[in-house]
């Protein structure tokens, strides 16, 4: 969130015939494979194994709940023949030789950890010399098809190479935690480890660059409304344009704090008073007008609604760049029916949290006489109050599920849901490559209407509740990372201090969470015990 500065090798020939216990010899010549009676021991180097299931894993549970993993286990007894000089049971995921626990005189005993979801077999592999005999045995993994998920920390390599090619920010892990172990997400459930199939890892850490990363593309992508904006802040750029736009020579799209609404006198930009801000709304004050100030004279179109992924992170990387009392902001865009916003977090320099609208129209909702209203607080939205002409004429997703929401726009239950979950979702990645899969578009996502009431109600009372941005920041990655794997059906339920995820196998499933007026799926761990 903060950005400061911004994948058997043998000697010999092998066989692998199920039911043959076959040994190869220097020469390569391979012994009958109809009649392992031939094969009997004629020197040291004469070798034999067998390998056979003794016992098979019963069904894996849906939902962990204090069973006893050795009911889960695959057994298999191997016996051996000649001068064996190394012994090991293997599959695609796991060799266990006699040096392991799991090997107890004759028996080989596998976790279901070790074991590939289905069927699949097991090679025992005798060895001497270059010798090898080898043997096979079927074995089956069964598991349900709706389980409920075990959310598990593991790092993202990739994301963290490209933290460190890229950042723009010294120690930009170390500064998020360096690798999360701990948060709701992980907490709320854990199954036992050796399940695997039902585990989704996740680097909460690493997964806030799927966020940061914005800036930098967009720097690159679009400078004079991006990287030159930021880059001129605090410094006589030499410009005389970007100069008057700083001192209130032009006449103004937005007023800075020293100016006048009512005389149309624009004041100017303090850089001092902005970089001394104490909270993220007096920097705003100062960063968001001098924002609008240079798109109506750098650009040809000037502050419009269609921008606001563009406007969140530079105002973000603005204040976090040019600040100096260590103000943290996460801004992201939220798409409003008819007209653009975005939400901005902030961590002030006293520790305390605030969160508000960002206007990307130089003619706000909010707006009074006196006052633009760029970047209000939520509770003093315009969007939210029912008074408000904004209110009647743009529906915005913070609304959903809320007692004042009033029929407003042609959306139906479904679309408003679907917007909601985009609002949100937007928090953890507002830029999207243009054919990826997004949250509230996915039909292969579907958090429950409890957990989407509770996380918008989250948003739209940040500013009075107790919950921390991050708790609903990292709930964000793990929805917009089940969102990027389209080829798994997963629900979101419970609510956002205990956050619970599911993989279903029935698409009809996730369409019925989506059109869940009354709440029948809220409590989806009945339906996963209910599908079992």
């Amino acid at each position: 969130m903060k950005r400061r500065h911004l994948l058997l090798g043998t000697t010999g020939l092998l066989t692998a015939l199920a039911g043959c216990n076959i040994s190869t010899g220097n020469n390569g010549d391979i012994a009958n494979p109809n009649n392992t009676t031939e094969t009997t021991p004629t020197n040291s180097a004469d070798i034999s194994i067998s390998i056979s299931t003794s016992s098979q894993p019963g069904q894996l549970p849906p939902i962990w709940r204090n069973h006893n993993i050795a009911d889960f286990q695959a057994q298999f007894q191997v016996e051996t023949s000649g001068n064996v000089e190394s012994v090991n049971v293997s599959n695609e995921k796991v060799q266990i030789g006699p040096d392991s626990d799991q090997w107890n005189d004759n028996t080989v005993t596998v976790q279901p950890g070790q074991m590939t979801p289905g069927e699949q077999e097991f090679t025992a592999t005798a060895s001497s010399g270059s010798n090898q005999a080898q043997d096979t045995a079927p074995a089956v993994k069964p598991t349900p098809g709706n389980y409920k998920v075990d959310v598990v920390p593991e790092r993202n390599e990739v994301l963290r190479n490209q933290i460190s090619q890229n950042s723009l920010e010294d120690n930009y892990l170390e500064k998020r935690g360096g690798f999360i172990t701990s948060d709701p997400v992980i907490d709320n459930y854990s199954s036992h480890k050796q399940l695997e199939f039902d585990k989704f890892g996740i680097d909460l850490a690493a997964y806030e660059w799927r966020h940061d990363n914005d800036y930098t593309e967009l720097a690159e992508a679009q400078p004079t409304e991006v990287k030159n904006f930021v880059d001129s802040i605090g410094t006589d750029t030499g410009n005389s344009e970007i100069e008057a736009i700083k001192s209130g020579d032009e006449v103004p799209a937005a007023i800075y704090p020293n100016g006048s609404m009512a005389e149309r006198r624009g004041g100017n930009f303090d850089f001092e008073q902005f970089s001394n801000a104490e909270t993220v709304g007096e920097a705003l004050d100062w960063v968001h007008p001098y924002l609008f100030n240079w798109q109506a004279k750098m650009t040809p179109d000037g502050p419009y609604s269609v921008e606001d992924a563009l406007y969140a992170p530079t105002l973000e990387q603005a204040i976090e760049e040019n600040t100096s009392q260590g103000l943290e902001v996460h801004a992201w865009d939220v798409e409003t029916l008819g007209h653009g916003t975005g939400l901005m977090y902030g961590k002030n320099a006293d520790g305390s949290e605030e969160l508000r609208f960002m206007e990307t129209v130089a003619s706000p909702v909010t707006a009074t006489a006196d006052d633009q209203q760029l970047h209000p607080l939520i509770e003093d939205s315009g969007y939210l109050d029912p008074a408000n002409d904004g209110f009647q004429e743009y529906w915005h997703p913070l609304r959903f599920g809320w007692e004042k929401d009033e029929d407003t726009s042609p959306l139906g239950f479904e679309d408003k849901k679907r917007s909601a979950v985009s609002a949100f979702g937007g928090m953890s990645n507002s830029l999207h490559a243009e054919n990826n899969p997004v949250p509230g578009a996915s039909d292969t996502v579907a958090p429950t209407t409890e957990y989407v009431v509770d996380f918008t109600e989250k948003l739209r009372n940040f500013n009075q509740n107790d919950i921390k941005f991050e708790t609903l920041y990292n709930q964000s990655k793990v929805l917009e990372k089940m969102v990027m794997d389209e080829d798994t059906n997963h629900i979101i339920y419970g609510k956002t201090e205990n956050p619970q995820y599911a993989v279903v196998a029935d698409d009809s499933l996730v369409e019925g969470v989506w059109e869940d007026r009354s709440g029948e799926y809220d409590d989806f761990s009945q339906q996963i015990l209910a599908g079992a």
